[in-house]
């Protein structure tokens, strides 16, 4: 606040109209019991008189409060009365000496009493930013700062209106002005102008409390502007990495079926008349085997991308774990026709709340890769196992194990493993599982 603001302030009349009464009730008292009291007994009186109002007005009125009293104590009190002269040259020091304690305690004591209020407006202010700080870190968006600003700045100052400006504007002159203009600057970013309506021109310490209140949503702003930019660095990483990973798949997975059904054809349309029909049946079979590879393929790379983009959507509803591995069950006895898949479910099994498609796509993914490494006279077990907490889908083969140092990335899109395939049917059942709040290992 600039010095004529503060002044004005200072020269409020209510404190020092305040002072005068004050002064004058203890004046009429002592001139009542005049004859009965000493010259020390009415400086004492006029004192505490003057330390009340330097406590209760401040500065200003206490300065007014010990003139007044040094007036009325030789006008009223000391003979001759109503008049200044003074009869005791003796009385002329105790006057003088009286008014120096008056204005000397009474300063003393307005300081003390801005010592105290600085220090409530103090701990008022730390915890108004701290309040703001508080609701400042559970926000992610812009629109969300804003309007904590409109409903929090309302119930600490004295404000009609909180606007954010996405411009700067230059702040008017008039420190008369009702309305103040302070720039969400943070370092070297400024993100807009913060405009609030007073209800009365602001006083100093109400300013300083709007500007680091201001200092507080700027930083916040920052910090989400951080963020956003860091999350959009992480998805560019992400969407590079998926691209070179489906490059490297298109070169070779995609590749290798589409040279084998592209063979298979060519030999069908150019020998047909001369192959044996086993040969040519063996031949579709093939077309059609590396057709549905090709496209679980394809549909692998789909959902991997939906799942990192996040964008799979998860539709909960209460179903059964057993009927989703009779329906894997059937799907695989289709492919391979034969009894590849055996189920082992408790017939107390109990219900779980999931999706139901993507849960059956997550089963399939694991049985199909449990049944690639099956060896053909066993069988793949798929049991249900529950608890009070949880409820567990197990997926036993009984193929090779996995090398300890594979462990951990075998659930990683795109790892190959020893056959050099790109796996992506178990980080999708992961990711789906994980989707669920559930874990799988």
């Amino acid at each position: 606040m600039n010095r004529p603001t503060r002044f004005r302030a200072a020269l409020r009349p209510f404190p020092y109209l305040m002072a005068v009464l004050v002064v004058g009730v203890i004046t009429l008292v002592l001139w009542w019991l005049r004859e009965d009291l000493t010259l020390a007994n009415f400086s004492l009186i006029y004192i505490v008189g003057t330390f009340v109002v330097a406590v209760w007005l401040g500065t200003g009125p206490s300065l007014l409060a010990a003139v007044l009293t040094f007036v009325s104590f030789n006008f009223f009190l000391i003979k001759p009365y109503y008049t200044l002269a003074v009869e005791d040259p003796r009385e002329v020091i105790d006057l003088l000496v009286y008014l120096l304690v008056a204005v000397i305690a009474g300063q003393l004591a307005a300081y003390a009493r801005q010592q105290a209020e600085a220090a409530r407006l103090n701990a008022a202010e730390q915890n108004v930013l701290y309040t703001l700080s508080s609701a400042f870190n559970q926000l992610t968006d812009r629109a969300s700062i804003v309007q904590v600003l409109q409903q929090q700045l309302p119930e600490f100052l004295p404000v009609q209106e909180v606007e954010v400006l996405p411009q700067t504007v230059e702040r008017p002159s008039d420190a008369n002005s009702t309305t103040s203009y302070l720039l969400l600057q943070a370092g070297q970013s400024i993100y807009g102008t913060l405009r609030v309506t007073f209800t009365a021109v602001p006083t100093e310490s109400q300013m300083r409390l709007l500007m680091a209140c201001t200092v507080q949503a700027a930083m916040a702003l920052q910090r989400i502007q951080l963020t956003e930019s860091a999350q959009r660095s992480q998805s560019l990483e992400e969407a590079d990495r998926l691209k070179t990973a489906l490059l490297r798949a298109v070169s070779h997975d995609l590749r290798t079926p589409l040279t084998i059904i592209k063979t298979s054809a060519e030999n069908l349309a150019e020998l047909h008349d001369r192959l044996p029909q086993a040969e040519q049946l063996e031949m579709i079979h093939s077309i059609n085997q590396e057709a549905d590879h090709l496209n679980m393929l394809v549909g692998n790379l789909l959902d991997m991308s939906r799942l990192q983009a996040g964008a799979l959507r998860i539709n909960r509803h209460w179903n059964a774990l057993d009927e989703v591995a009779a329906d894997v069950a059937a799907h695989a006895w289709k492919r391979h026709q034969a009894e590849r898949l055996r189920l082992d479910f408790p017939d107390d099994f109990p219900l779980a709340l999931f999706d139901y498609g993507l849960m059956l796509q997550a089963v399939s993914n694991l049985v199909e890769n449990a049944l690639r490494y099956e060896p053909a006279a066993s069988q793949v077990v798929v049991r249900g196992a529950a608890t009070a907490e949880e409820v567990r889908l197990l997926v036993i083969n009984h193929g090779p194990t996995i090398p300890k140092e594979q462990k951990a990335q075998v659930m990683e899109p795109f790892f190959r493993g020893a056959d050099g395939r790109v796996g992506l049917g178990l980080a999708i059942s992961k990711g789906i599982v994980e989707l669920h709040h559930g874990r799988l290992w």
